[in-house]
């Protein structure tokens, strides 16, 4: 038995004690990103064991290629931490990619992981070896070969606000494992087991409990204690909309694009982006369903790049692609433009424009033109009949959610899908738009 005693001590460590929270209390949607090692080029972390037995050779850093999965630690982490009852968005309940998709730009804080410290100790057995002596220490190895022991991880978290584009908040925890059954995948369980605690202390860490549950930043040094209040919507959800809609404009788009063109915004949500358009002083914006996904609060970034600020989504009817979007504060000096409203659709062979933001959020403000191709009335696509405005501008990836103008700039839609026969074909020229009037329609808006 002498011969299994570690030449290598590893720090133990215990789980912290979990949080309570309020049972109607909100949770911003989080999200694991990756863990990363961060270790000195040299360093010896512990001993690895042939055999269990006294020969040995030293560990270095390497030991962690190949037994970090990303995906099964995006697993650890959404378990433990939905144990104590954060809301994290992972693949774990998802079955297709546009579910996780949707997951994915929900989330509202990314966490990242960095390993800055390990111990470990690990014992390695072939089945044969297992056969003869192990069984005598231990009957649970019995016909068992693979590897067990113990490791200990002290891991740098930070958190990055999605929404503000900063990271927020920055911690270390610890954690720890003793692995005595031994395991083909022992070291990658290992490594799974004293993340996993690691996660849990963090979860347990009042200042980051705080954060994610009450939605005020930690103090600036990240130990003070406060008092925090409970994070529900701003909004009501189902509050009356009316638009005073203004006179509609006869003269051409060209003369004012520069003002009108600041109707526009950029709206993200997670790590995508799609476009969007102010439709009151008071802050709404509409945008595409598909744009926001499960996301509760977004991104506003205006025209220009001006202004970078936070909506609330009020509501969305997905089937009709739609959603409306309030800002949680106007911001001092905001000059928010809106466009006049012209529900009468515009006539085949008109010139039409859309406003966005195509592939990457640095061609925001883009201006596209083209014709009205067709009306397309009760047409069925995205597994539903709908009506939509058919145009030949091209439009791609980051438009979803602008506004389609007509010649003069009144708003006549807004931008929603292509149609491809096949993905990662270039643009086909023949786009869809949703008919602004049925965007207001379902959104419940009422267009004075």
């Amino acid at each position: 038995m002498s011969f299994l005693v570690s030449c290598a001590n590893v720090k133990e460590v215990e789980y912290s004690q979990s949080l309570e929270h309020p049972e109607d209390a909100h949770p911003s949607p989080i999200r694991f990103d990756k863990l990363t090692v961060r270790l000195p080029v040299g360093a010896e972390i512990g001993t690895y064991r042939q055999s269990c037995l006294l020969s040995y050779s030293e560990i270095g850093r390497h030991y962690f290629r190949g037994n970090i999965n990303q995906l099964e630690l995006n697993d650890e982490f959404a378990q433990t931490l939905e144990a104590q009852g954060f809301d994290v968005a992972s693949r774990i309940n998802t079955v297709f990619d546009e579910e996780y998709e949707a997951e994915f730009l929900r989330s509202e804080y990314k966490i990242g992981a960095k390993i800055i410290d390990a111990q470990i100790n690990v014992c390695a057995t072939p089945e044969r070896m297992a056969l003869f002596y192990l069984p005598i220490l231990d009957p649970r190895h019995i016909g068992r070969g693979g590897e067990g022991g113990k490791l200990y991880l002290k891991i740098r978290w930070a958190v990055y606000d999605s929404l503000r584009r900063k990271v927020v908040y920055k911690t270390v925890t610890e954690g720890y494992v003793n692995r005595k059954v031994l395991n083909k995948e022992g070291s990658a369980l290992m490594l799974n087991e004293a993340f996993a605690m690691a996660a849990h202390n963090l979860a347990a860490e009042k200042s980051f409990h705080d954060l994610i549950f009450y939605g005020k930043p930690p103090p600036q040094d990240w130990r003070k204690k406060k008092k925090k209040e409970s994070r529900p919507r701003i909004f009501d959800s189902q509050e009356k909309v009316v638009i005073d809609n203004l006179p509609l404009s006869n003269s051409p788009l060209t003369q004012h694009i520069k003002r009108s063109g600041k109707a526009a915004v950029l709206v993200q949500a997670g790590a995508g982006h799609g476009s969007g358009f102010f439709i009151t002083n008071q802050g709404h914006i509409i945008t595409n369903a598909h744009v926001i996904g499960n996301a509760m609060r977004v991104r506003i970034v205006t025209a220009g790049n001006k202004k970078k600020l936070i909506a609330e989504v009020l509501r969305k009817d997905e089937e009709r692609d739609i959603a409306l979007l309030k800002l949680e504060e106007v911001a001092e000096g905001l000059n928010i433009i809106t466009l006049p409203i012209k529900t009468e659709w515009a006539q085949v062979s008109e010139d039409i424009y859309a406003l966005g933001a195509p592939e990457h959020r640095r061609l925001q403000d883009t201006l596209s033109k083209g014709i009205v191709s067709a009306h397309r009335k009760n047409f069925r696509a995205f597994g539903t009949k709908m009506n939509f405005i058919q145009g030949d501008i091209v439009i791609r990836g980051g438009n979803s959610g602008g506004p389609l103008l007509d010649a003069n700039g009144n708003i006549i839609g807004v931008s929603v899908a292509g149609m491809y026969r096949e993905l990662g074909e270039g643009d086909s020229g023949l786009n869809l738009f949703i008919p602004i009037e049925d965007a207001l329609k379902y959104l419940y808006i009422e267009l004075k």
